[in-house]
């Protein structure tokens, strides 16, 4: 059986009536949550300026729109503006304390801003909120390095690789700021543990190779740098890699017959 409708209402005519009736029945939250979805689409399209009218239009109507506020903060970011990105970050704050992506977001803009001692205090607060939220975790480690606090950044990727052990990225960061700090042994023990994850690393092979050479293990370091070069035939440091393959290998040869050796 079909619905009956009365005879005074043909289907335009309810349509209208259907409309009207919604847009007495809208409020300044309907408002927006209209212009939030809509900001968010031009902010993933890459039309920032838009997206901030956008986001400000939403919060215009609602002072209280969580979301409109975060992704505010995420669009001034994305241009550069890294002060309103925070305030934005901070407005979210005000309305939730606890929740872990504003910190993160805060503790980003930060480190752009290069005030790592104020993102390293953002990333322990998205730690408080989520003590498992491993991007600040690694975040916070990195932001270490750039402070120069390299015992904390050293302690920080350890207790990041006990969390998580298959994340090959902290091998690579922890085994790159142990060559910076010319411990060379520990560099390619963590680069050999990375090479257990995925033994088609190739910035691990090169890592043992220079560390090697430092070392003087000629033997080592010709072999992991071929080892490289086997992943990597066509790297842009091919050039010193061959020209430093053809220094090791004459004086591993010299090694071989010290009888050859010019007399000075």
């Amino acid at each position: 059986m079909g619905v009956i409708v009365s005879e005074g209402f043909s289907s335009d005519k309810v349509a209208e009536f259907l409309n009207k009736t919604e847009k007495k029945l809208e409020t300044y939250d309907d408002y927006s949550y209209r212009h939030l979805v809509k900001a968010d689409a031009l902010r993933i399209k890459n039309y920032f300026w838009e997206a901030i009218d956008e986001y400000l239009t939403a919060i215009k109507y609602d002072e209280s729109n969580f979301e409109a506020f975060i992704g505010l903060g995420l669009a001034y970011k994305q241009i550069g503006y890294i002060k309103s990105a925070i305030s934005s970050f901070n407005s979210a704050k005000k309305l939730n304390a606890f929740d872990r992506k504003i910190y993160f977001e805060i503790g980003c803009c930060y480190c752009i801003d290069q005030k790592f001692c104020c993102a390293i205090k953002a990333y322990k607060k998205a730690l408080k909120v989520s003590p498992d939220f491993l991007e600040a975790s690694f975040n916070l480690a990195v932001t270490y390095e750039l402070n120069n606090q390299n015992a904390f950044a050293i302690k920080e990727y350890k207790k990041l690789i006990e969390k998580n052990p298959q994340r090959i990225k902290t091998y690579d960061n922890l085994g790159s700021l142990y060559m910076k700090l010319e411990i060379n042994k520990s560099a390619i023990r963590i680069f050999n543990k990375a090479l257990k994850i995925d033994p088609e690393y190739a910035r691990a092979y090169l890592g043992i190779a220079i560390c090697s050479d430092k070392l003087k293990n000629t033997k080592k370091a010709l072999r992991f740098y071929k080892k490289y070069l086997r992943l990597k035939p066509n790297a842009e440091n091919l050039p010193y890699i061959l020209d430093r393959i053809s220094e090791l290998s004459k004086k591993k040869g010299s090694a071989k017959n010290p009888h050859l050796m010019l007399v000075s």
